[in-house]
């Protein structure tokens, strides 16, 4: 079975009487949650065909509607999603930074690879701006530090070299060879340091040169280089710069960049989203990496909607997505909200309407996208409502967010 806990959609999870097996905290926090909504309108419960209609009547009589999320539904949510914003007028923001670099690597922009290429070919590995140990904790056993790999028979302790780059010392670089912490608010000037240590130019920085210097030519000799960007990369640093960067780097070895993020079906929403309806939070006006850094406030992207942005629409329909944890002073903005989601979060709490969903890949089957790319077929794990269905035994069962979404297109 496949567990959606995160990104990596790790296939090998089991789930028996009642206990998950193989996966990870995350993993069995998310199979084993059961912080389950009830349909509501006005904080008033109701059925859930009640709170269909009065989701439906708000859009429709929306004038700039708003979707936020999607990150965490299936492939074939996302479509009908699209659909029905494509009906009325909707923008559709996936509220990830990572959604840049997404669209790079689906454009060829960047090199990329897939996790068993990482595991059979890395020789050098960079987590930047990430701490899998946190947010992925089977990354690195599963693919990106300890396995043995077809080329990388001797695994870490002869034939791996881990690197962090991070504003602070996390708990991955505890177990990497070489840890570069970051100034808060110069992550421009490390990588422009970096550029030049690359054309074996001594940088004059903030940071250690001869660090910089030695982190360029281990780089320089790598045979198959990995970047694991994380947000505090894709957060702080312009896309246009970390193009330039991969581009630099293989000039001189072979180098590939995964982003690293926590929806698990982050990726498919790239592929599935028209251009003109889908926008992101990231702006990128830089055009080369010292005007980056003197223009900062105005080309680094932001992980967050801003409330200006919210402000400008009048009905906001959050799908799989927590707006209120993620910006808190969204819970009094003026805008009707719609929430979409299997479990209760804070958005819920203060939302005009709530519509309880399956969660994709526990008690609804579909498809998603792996952070590589690679589409993975998601099994139902549980099914609600039936005998024997061991932890959700007796619990009532719940219509998939597609299904909703379809009833969304169909009333407006």
């Amino acid at each position: 079975m496949t567990c959606t806990g995160c990104a990596l959609l790790c296939e090998d999870i089991d789930v028996h009487d009642g206990e998950v097996r193989h996966a990870c905290r995350i993993g069995a926090a998310h199979i084993l949650n059961r912080q389950q909504i009830d349909p509501m309108v006005n904080h008033e419960v109701v059925s859930i065909d009640d709170a269909i209609r009065r989701a439906a009547a708000l859009l429709a009589d929306a004038e700039r509607p708003m979707f936020l999320g999607f990150g965490n539904s299936v492939t074939e949510t996302q479509a009908a999603g699209v659909r029905l914003a494509e009906k009325i007028g909707a923008g559709i923001d996936t509220c990830s930074t990572h959604t840049g670099l997404i669209d790079d690597i689906v454009h060829s922009w960047v090199r990329t690879c897939t996790l068993p290429e990482v595991r059979d070919y890395a020789d050098v590995i960079l987590f930047w701006g990430a701490d899998p140990m946190n947010t992925h904790p089977r990354l690195l056993s599963g693919y990106a530090y300890y396995p043995r790999g077809k080329n990388r028979q001797h695994g870490w302790e002869e034939d791996r070299t881990a690197i962090a780059i991070d504003v602070r010392r996390s708990h991955t670089a505890s177990i990497c060879k070489g840890v570069y912490e970051i100034v808060p608010g110069r992550n421009i000037e490390f990588m422009d340091a970096l550029m030049l240590a690359l054309r074996n130019k001594v940088p004059k920085t903030v940071y250690d040169s001869k660090q910089i210097l030695k982190l360029a030519s281990t780089l320089k000799k790598a045979e198959f280089g990995v970047i694991f960007a994380g947000p505090g990369l894709v957060e702080s640093v312009p896309r246009g710069a970390i193009i330039r960067l991969m581009d630099k780097l293989n000039e001189f070895s072979d180098f590939r960049i995964l982003p690293l993020y926590s929806p698990y079906n982050l990726r498919s929403i790239a592929a599935v989203k028209p251009a003109a309806t889908v926008t992101t939070t990231t702006t990128d006006t830089a055009t080369d990496t010292t005007a980056a850094r003197e223009h900062q406030g105005d080309c680094t992207p932001t992980s967050k909607p801003t409330l200006a942005s919210l402000r400008e629409a009048d009905c906001l329909l959050c799908v799989g997505f927590d707006l209120v944890s993620s910006l808190p002073q969204a819970h009094d903005i003026d805008a009707s909200i719609i929430v979409i989601d299997p479990n209760k979060t804070l958005t819920a709490v203060c939302a005009d309407v709530v519509i309880p969903c399956a969660a994709g890949g526990v008690d609804l089957a579909g498809t998603a996208v792996r952070m590589d790319g690679v589409e993975i077929d998601l099994p139902c794990i549980m099914e609600t409502g039936q005998a024997g269905a061991g932890i959700w035994a007796g619990t009532p069962a719940r219509m998939s967010d597609a299904s909703i979404m379809k009833r969304l297109l169909e009333a407006v």
